[in-house]
């Protein structure tokens, strides 16, 4: 990506040059071209590292019931008697 991104804007700098009038040796172009390569390379390694060398979270979604146990508790008020 980078490399098509640096020969387009080589290749605009060559024409640029030309129609103005400046004419300038191929091998500069050639150089200019491949440090911007390098440039641009390290650059989008170093910005998107995270997504490159981090592993991926996964979101897994798990349908869980909720089930919700209540203890049944009888109340049975006894009445006691008073023996006198």
């Amino acid at each position: 990506m980078s490399a098509v991104i640096c020969f387009s804007l080589t290749f605009s700098l060559m024409i640029i040059n030309a129609v103005m009038g400046i004419f300038i040796r191929l091998n500069f172009y050639l150089l200019l071209f491949a440090i911007l390569t390098i440039g641009f390379t390290v650059g989008l390694i170093l910005f998107d590292s995270k997504k490159i060398f981090y592993p991926k979270k996964i979101k897994k979604t798990i349908n869980r019931k909720i089930v919700t146990k209540t203890k049944k508790v009888e109340s049975q008020t006894k009445a006691r008697r008073k023996i006198s």
